[in-house]
């Protein structure tokens, strides 16, 4: 079957569920999106918290005052 026709025929038969059948499929929605989430972003999201930490341990940090002075001085030329 044509994924568009499936899509048609579930919205279809969404609309006639009670509310109880509709959180349960928001549910599956919402559990599905996380699990990609997860399995994606999720790791390289921490990889980047993890590296982030570590700059700020060992001082490889600016604050926003440096920043602004630091693009200032650039775009002053």
């Amino acid at each position: 079957m044509d994924l568009a026709v499936k899509k048609i025929e579930l919205i279809n038969w969404l609309t006639t569920q009670d509310e109880t059948m509709i959180k349960k499929v928001d549910a599956l929605r919402r559990s599905s999106m996380e699990s990609a989430y997860r399995a994606g972003m999720g790791e390289k999201l921490e990889s980047k918290l993890g590296r982030s930490k570590a700059d700020r341990k060992s001082g490889k940090t600016h604050s926003q005052e440096d920043v602004e002075n630091f693009f200032e001085s650039k775009w002053a030329r």
